[in-house]
């Protein structure tokens, strides 16, 4: 044995217990980096076995590129004391070679005259997935994102005031347990399992703090005198779980004393001690990302009624279109008819009202500015069409303006040729001429150009 590994401390049983019982990924190590001891969620997160993870330093799951700032950080630690800030987030990688990003407390303990080490790492996968999403919003939502990354650094920070232990043979075990629990991250709680019922026995300050209850008032509460009736149902689900499966994690909001409501996001585990059946677990206020999830959930209901209200503009669009072609139709066989009848009548009398009939149709057919009325309605759906379609191509006329409109609402030839009341030969003319004014060559489509605006 060499002598760096004969000087390497044993955690003292009192301490090497509380560590086995921890939420999250909790264990401990030397100022050398050497792993002394670790719970089960921390074998589970690394992927490698109890006996695996006796020889190794915690440098070794270290994703490389951040593995130089991580030592950095630890080495402050130990050099400075325990009177600054130790949160740091940075990636680990384990037995399979996956990345995942965490984020690590660490805090330095003094039993007995000797240092360890304590940390714990909470794997913020999920949380980084959340950021990319904000990521690709508009600024706005970026500065949010900025202050939600910020937001989980503050309710995530360990109180990292010296912890000063005295390890002796008869180690008040108690009061060292409750300096850790206070150090923990959000709320902490233990509740006891009596039947089906569940009571608090064990919180940290910031429960009290948190929740504007006393220690008295807190003693014996049960879960669902936190939550409203709605909330509890998934809360029960969710305790009911944690004896099944051994765990559980869920988002709820939690009442204050005062009425007010407090999203958390909570994760718990089951243990037994003396026959007794126990749950513990961490609450993280989660207000700023709750509030930007509405926000969230508000601009998508806004943006889909937008869509819908668009949608119903260009139905509303293409059926004026189709209505004034349907009037220009009718119209135009009218007059054929009464053409047709004119030529058989001999009488007078109805001769001369056919004519004015003839004539008010026509005149009818003229004043009807069906035109004007189209170009209302397209402006709504596609506002700068025709301004960005003259600017850069100024030479187009405004019959050619109005048969590309017609193009960017999906009408076909057949349709346009009755809306504008111009033959088929007319329509493939028309084509013709703006296809050479817009500079297309053969193989480009007419219709896809005319799209882009």
């Amino acid at each position: 044995m060499s002598e760096t590994e004969h000087n390497i401390p044993r955690v003292p049983f009192s301490l090497e217990r509380i560590i086995k019982g921890m939420p999250e990924h909790t264990y401990i190590f030397s100022k050398e980096g050497k792993l002394l001891t670790w719970n089960k969620n921390f074998e589970l997160i690394t992927g490698f076995t109890e006996n695996e993870l006796n020889n190794k330093f915690v440098s070794e799951f270290i994703h490389r590129p951040d593995k130089e700032r991580v030592v950095e950080k630890f080495m402050e630690i130990i050099s400075d004391g325990d009177d600054k800030e130790r949160i740091i987030e940075y990636s680990i990688k384990n037995k399979s070679g996956k990345i995942i990003p965490i984020l690590a407390m660490r805090s330095l303990v003094v039993v007995d005259g000797i240092e360890y080490v304590i940390g714990i790492a909470i794997d913020i996968s999920k949380l980084k997935n959340n950021k990319e999403k904000l990521r690709a919003q508009i600024a706005e939502i970026n500065q949010l994102k900025i202050q939600l990354q910020d937001h989980y650094h503050k309710i995530e920070k360990m109180n990292q005031t010296e912890i000063e232990l005295k390890e002796r043979l008869f180690i008040n075990a108690k009061d060292f347990s409750n300096k850790l629990i206070n150090s923990l991250p959000g709320i902490f709680y233990v509740y006891e399992k009596v039947g089906y019922e569940f009571f608090l026995k064990r919180w940290n300050d910031n429960l009290e703090t948190n929740l504007g209850y006393s220690g008295e008032e807190l003693l014996n509460m049960q879960p669902y005198q936190f939550f409203t009736k709605k909330e509890y149902i998934k809360v029960e689900k969710a305790i009911m779980q944690i004896f099944t499966s051994g765990n559980t994690q869920i988002k709820a909001s939690i009442i204050h004393k005062n009425g007010r409501q407090i999203p958390y996001f909570y994760e718990a585990y089951k243990f037994e001690d003396k026959g007794r059946l126990y749950f513990m677990g961490v609450g993280l206020d989660i207000s700023i990302q709750h509030t930007l999830e509405q926000k969230q959930k508000r601009q998508a209901r806004e943006k889909r009624k937008a869509k819908e209200l668009l949608d119903a503009s260009k139905r509303e669009l293409v059926a004026t279109a189709l209505q004034i072609s349907k009037t220009s139709r009718i119209n135009e066989y009218a007059l054929k008819r009464i053409d047709a009848l004119l030529e058989k009548q001999t009488k007078t009398e109805i001769y001369e009202d056919l004519i004015n009939i003839r004539r008010n149709l026509k005149l009818q057919s003229t004043e009807q500015d069906n035109w004007e009325i189209f170009k209302l309605l397209f402006r709504e759906v596609h506002k700068d069409f025709f301004n960005k379609l003259i600017a850069k191509h100024p030479a187009l006329t405004k019959s050619e303006l109005k048969f590309c409109a017609y193009l960017r609402i999906h009408l076909s030839s057949h349709q346009i040729s009755s809306v504008l009341n111009v033959t088929n030969e007319g329509i493939k003319k028309t084509r013709y001429r703006i296809r050479k004014k817009l500079n297309l060559l053969p193989k480009d489509s007419l219709e896809d150009y005319i799209t882009k605006f």
